[in-house]
């Protein structure tokens, strides 16, 4: 192994720098020059072409700073695989306590290729495969996979590969055109390279990118993936240890922390495979028939029954199967979203909004300041579906969000929630059925 030692000019000033893994906790003394001392050697036992690489920081008290072109790493000491041949620049700096020291870069040569380092399931599916390249493009939530480019995830917890949790998924985040026209394409002709389009930032960038297939991240250099450009600025990391979520033949997620003053949360940015987009044909999915009984005595309990608003989770959204897609049993819940507008000021609001359902099929629809109108509905049994007449139900809640029907002017009974004692149903949640996604917005209506 060759030692290879640099004089160097300390940076003065004192930096803070938090620990970064396997790292001494605290910077040390202020260091002579002759005192940074680094390897980068090649281990030819293992490689004979030179493609392993070990990485090592020999001076306590120091921070690393490795990029090998490749990707990046603060560790003491790494390991790295080059799986094609050529030439390969190492840069090393160390941050200590006077300052950041860059040291001359060392150039390796890789005489072979060894493509075991990228012949991993993730790297086919992330790339298309050796030789081959695989364009990505921001999913608008037509593809059965996410229901737009960006979920929220629990801030209280890091997002892992098999296990992440999506608090939110909205189909729109304010995303613009040039952000869903943006592509990033990862390759493996030649070497993992990534080259970007952005029309919303105003770039094409070019680089190259390294995938930890054991530990699911994704690192790159001198290009970023696609986002949307509104949340570019949220965030500070988008190019080191990204958490690939999950990662298929056609869908890809990435876990981004947002750093901002916002607040803790994870971003969750959705992909799809550009070639499957073009190819896509969206199945047939028709909203589901539910099983909850006589629907007309849901309604009216035989005669007529009066439904008011849930004071505490009036709405939510639910996939087609009934299933809440926010986890909502307070109004807290609800502002802790940070985009939710329904807040303790908004309850005064809707505290004798209600509706009415007679059973000769008439309804009246009653708003908080006393306000009524009236109408008829009829109900399809086979569906689950009520069809409103004359008129079309409207109580706004708060914001943005009101209490309506669909262009059809229609409701589903989504959910109904019976008394186990005297199975007398106590809640229903109406469903608005979205005109593009597969999913509902819903109202819940309770006895109080």
């Amino acid at each position: 192994m060759k030692n290879i030692k640099f004089l160097l000019l300390i940076i003065l000033g004192v930096i803070a720098m938090t620990s970064c893994e396997d790292e001494a906790p605290g910077l040390g003394s202020e260091l002579s020059a002759s005192e940074i001392d680094f390897e980068v050697v090649q281990d030819y036992a293992k490689d004979p072409g030179g493609n392993t690489v070990i990485l090592k920081n020999n001076t306590p008290g120091t921070v690393s700073i490795w990029d090998y072109g490749t990707g990046k790493s603060n560790r003491v000491q790494d390991t790295v695989h080059f799986a094609f041949k050529g030439d390969y620049v190492i840069k090393f700096s160390a941050v200590t306590r006077g300052g950041i020291v860059e040291l001359d870069p060392v150039t390796v040569k890789v005489t072979e290729d060894n493509l075991n380092y990228v012949n991993d399931p993730l790297w086919t599916a992330l790339s298309g495969g050796v030789g081959n390249s695989k364009t990505w493009i921001l999913d608008n939530g037509e593809y059965g996979f996410a229901t737009g480019p960006l979920s929220y995830a629990d801030p209280s917890r890091k997002q892992l590969w098999g296990d992440y949790q999506i608090n939110y998924e909205p189909a729109d985040v304010g995303q613009t055109a040039d952000d869903m026209a943006s592509e990033m394409t990862f390759s493996l002709a030649g070497g993992p390279f990534l080259t970007t389009k952005k029309p919303n930032e105003g770039v094409n960038e070019s680089g190259t990118y390294f995938l930890d297939a054991n530990n699911h991240t994704l690192t790159t250099t001198n290009a970023t993936i696609i986002r949307p450009k509104a949340f570019i600025t949220n965030a500070s990391n988008w190019t080191s240890n990204l958490n690939i979520l999950e990662l298929t033949g056609n869908q890809l997620r990435i876990a981004v922390y947002r750093t901002n003053n916002e607040g803790p949360w994870w971003y969750v940015l959705n992909y799809v495979s550009k070639e499957y987009a073009e190819n896509y044909v969206p199945e047939d999915k028709p909203d589901p028939n539910f099983n909850h009984g006589n629907q007309g005595d849901i309604l009216t309990v035989s005669h007529s029954k009066t439904w008011k608003l849930d004071l505490e989770v009036p709405y939510n959204w639910s996939d087609l199967s009934g299933k809440m897609l926010n986890n909502w049993s307070t109004r807290s819940d609800i502002m802790a979203t940070g985009w939710a507008p329904y807040g303790d000021a908004d309850v005064q609001n809707i505290d004798e909004a209600s509706i009415t359902f007679d059973a000769n099929g008439t309804f009246i629809v009653k708003q908080d300041n006393g306000t009524t109108q009236t109408g008829t509905y009829v109900i399809d049994e086979r569906k689950n579906l009520i069809t409103f007449k004359d008129i079309m139900p409207s109580i706004p809640v708060a914001g943005w969000v009101s209490v309506t029907t669909t262009e059809e002017n229609q409701w589903k009974i989504v959910k109904v929630e019976r008394n186990e004692v005297n199975d007398v149903v106590t809640g229903i949640w109406f469903g608005k059925r979205d005109p593009a996604k597969d999913e509902y917005m819903v109202f819940h209506f309770v006895q109080r």
